[in-house]
């Protein structure tokens, strides 16, 4: 089987890394006002606020620092050892594609491909051309895109935050690709 999932607060935490840098970075506390997807609504930042994180963020390569989602980690390995392929299609430019592909060779997983499709990019084509039989995305804009290129199995997972726009029907909203995991345990168990 082909499994696609997106990166961020699907494999990786990366509002929790972005939360530490920002803190740093402004030399503040901050505090969640909501959980939008959106970072400058999330901690009432300014637009000056929002791109010094960024600029610090991409400085400092932390994207290779986000720690992983224990449990997300366990199903893409079970995924693995089961002889699935499993992709990671994320959102994210060049240098931040290397700095991730790093973070998966350090986790050991050299076998995942990961696909970058630039900051604020479609993920349509990429699934499409893959035909992947599940995917799994914190962004319903990803998820709809999915769904569009034929994706028989979107699941939203929830990323501690609200999805960045509107549900996709028909589209369950998990907590983790580790739920995923155990659900397909279940499935085979039943």
């Amino acid at each position: 089987m082909r499994i696609a999932i997106d990166a961020d607060q699907v494999l990786f935490d990366f509002l929790a890394t972005w939360h530490m840098v920002a803190e740093k970075t402004l030399n503040r506390e901050l505090v969640e006002k909501n959980h939008s997807y959106h970072l400058i609504a999330r901690y009432g930042l300014s637009m000056a606020e929002y791109h010094r994180c960024w600029a610090m963020f991409n400085r400092w390569d932390v994207w290779k620092d986000c720690p992983v989602i224990p449990d997300a980690l366990e199903a893409v390995n079970a995924w693995l050892e089961a002889d699935h392929e499993v992709f990671v299609i994320s959102a994210v430019d060049v240098e931040a594609r290397k700095a991730r592909q790093r973070a998966l060779d350090n986790l050991g997983l050299r076998q995942v491909r990961l696909m970058g499709v630039g900051f604020g990019g479609s993920k349509f084509d990429p699934l499409r051309i893959l035909k992947p039989e599940i995917f799994a995305d914190d962004l319903w804009a990803h998820c709809r895109e999915a769904v569009d290129a034929g994706v028989p199995r979107v699941v939203r997972i929830r990323g501690n935050h609200d999805g960045g726009g509107d549900p996709v029907p028909g589209v369950p909203v998990l907590e983790s690709i580790g739920e995923m995991l155990v659900k397909q345990r279940n499935y085979r168990v039943g």
